[in-house]
Parts: structure tokens; sequence; C-alpha cells
């Protein structure tokens, strides 16, 4: 009885044995398999199908740089718009300095003038040159020389 009990206990371990090795034979073989798929999908990704046609790695980084290009570029405007927009209020500014300068009644004027009103005047030096011209015609003043201030090509 006890060589019986001794056999079947060698079977059982035979038997568990050939369970673990047949699972990591399995195991084994089922992640070359993942291996290999996932080098063939990751190949496929990067490599170019044919000469005529870029991979599908080479598309996406060229729409991405095509877009930051284009954000870049958003931001670049926006940054020298706001410069220009700051050295164009600075221009009326001292076109208004100017004018204020010539005579004090124009300068008291204009802090006066809504701001719609001495905005459009700032837009053309013409006008606030008239404005001074009779503004200085009723003092007694000189006119002051306003020559037109040359604007940028804006898009």
């Amino acid at each position: 009885m006890i060589v019986a009990a001794l056999v079947f206990s060698a079977c059982q371990i035979l038997v568990c044995l050939g369970f673990c090795i047949a699972i990591r034979i399995y195991v084994d073989r089922k992640a070359r398999e993942w291996r290999q798929s996932i080098e063939d999908l990751v190949r496929s990704f990067v490599e170019a199908p044919d000469e005529k046609t870029p991979s599908p790695l080479a598309v996406l980084m060229d729409q991405g740089a095509t877009l930051l290009a284009a954000r870049l570029m958003q931001q670049l405007k926006a940054m020298l718009a706001g410069v220009e927009s700051g050295l164009s209020k600075q221009e009326s500014t001292e076109l208004l300095a100017n004018a204020a300068n010539g005579s004090p009644f124009l300068g008291m004027l204009a802090g006066i003038l809504p701001k719609r009103i001495r905005a459009g005047l700032m837009k053309n030096p013409q006008m606030i040159g008239a404005l001074a011209n009779l503004v200085n015609r009723d003092n007694g003043h000189q006119a002051i020389d306003t020559e037109p201030v040359r604007r940028r090509h804006r898009d």
C-alpha cells in the first residue's frame, strides 16, 4: 500500500511537471507571437510602404510641424500687432502733445473731447492741423506743423 501511494504521488508530480512545462512552452510561444506582432506594428508605422508613400510616422510628424508652425506664426502676428498698436498709440500721443505744445487751448480741448472723437482726430493728422490753425488764429499764435504720420501697411 505504501508503494502504491508512492507511485501515485510520483505520477501526480510528473503530471504537474508536464503541465508546468506545457504552460511554459505555451506562454513562450504566445510571448514570441505578441512580440512579433508588436514589432510588425511598429515597423509598419515607422517604415514607408513604398518609395512614393510616406510612412504614417512621417505624415504625423509633418502635420505636427505644420500645426506648430501655424501656432507660432499666429502668436508672432499677435505679438507684432500689439507692438504696432503700442507704437501707433505712442505716435498719436506724441502728435497730440505736439499740438498741445503749440496751443495750450488745443491741449485742453483734446482733454475735453470724447475718446471716440479724439481717436478719430489721431487717425487724421490733417484734422489736428486744421483744428490747431482755427484755435491759433483765435489766440494769435502761429500754426503748428502737423505733418501726416506715415502708417505701416496692415494685413
